[in-house]
């Protein structure tokens, strides 16, 4: 996931691995927690698939190490960013994906937020079906905290389902 904040990031304008730690702890933060120890690894790892490639830039007495994304590493980011989002992954992935969307088309925007959506609403069919069968069981009070748990599940959903539909509409942002 790290890979595509950074190829993420660095389409916007090139950027050090500080800028880039900066950034992640300043926004991503709030929904992907990244290890900063592995973001060096990967800046290595993505210069070496020719992802990103890395120049010098003197700063008064100081070099400092710009990464940009190459024409290869803008490829494989919008592949990945147009690939569908199924469901919450637990990893925020889907948060990330809709974080750059505004690197995408309007109307590939909107297919994708729509289909998600779309893949929540089935998601939420399923959890009240186990609703009904925790409910319809004879022992009830032996599932409380499952059934706790399913709630919260079904609560999220509810939201996420209501929030696409608020980002779908480009509602303003302060009304959300």
């Amino acid at each position: 996931m790290l890979e595509y904040i950074v190829l993420g990031m660095v389409n916007y304008e090139d950027m050090t691995g500080y800028d880039i730690k900066k950034y992640i702890e300043s926004g991503i933060s709030v929904f992907y927690k990244a290890s900063f120890g592995s973001l060096y690894p990967i800046l290595k790892k993505l210069a070496n698939k020719g992802l990103v490639a890395m120049y010098e830039s003197n700063h008064g007495d100081r070099k400092k190490n710009y990464y940009h994304i190459t024409d290869e590493g803008r490829k494989a980011f919008e592949i990945w960013l147009e690939t569908p989002i199924m469901i919450d992954d637990g990893n925020g992935t889907q948060l990330v994906k809709i974080y750059f969307y505004d690197l995408l088309q309007e109307d590939k925007r909107r297919e994708l937020l729509i289909r998600y959506r779309e893949n929540n609403v089935t998601y939420l069919k399923g959890l009240y079906e186990l609703e009904e069968q925790y409910v319809n069981t004879r022992n009830k009070d032996c599932y409380y905290y499952k059934l706790s748990v399913l709630y919260y599940g079904i609560r999220i959903i509810k939201e996420t389902i209501k929030w696409c539909d608020d980002i779908i509409e480009r509602k303003d942002l302060s009304e959300i």
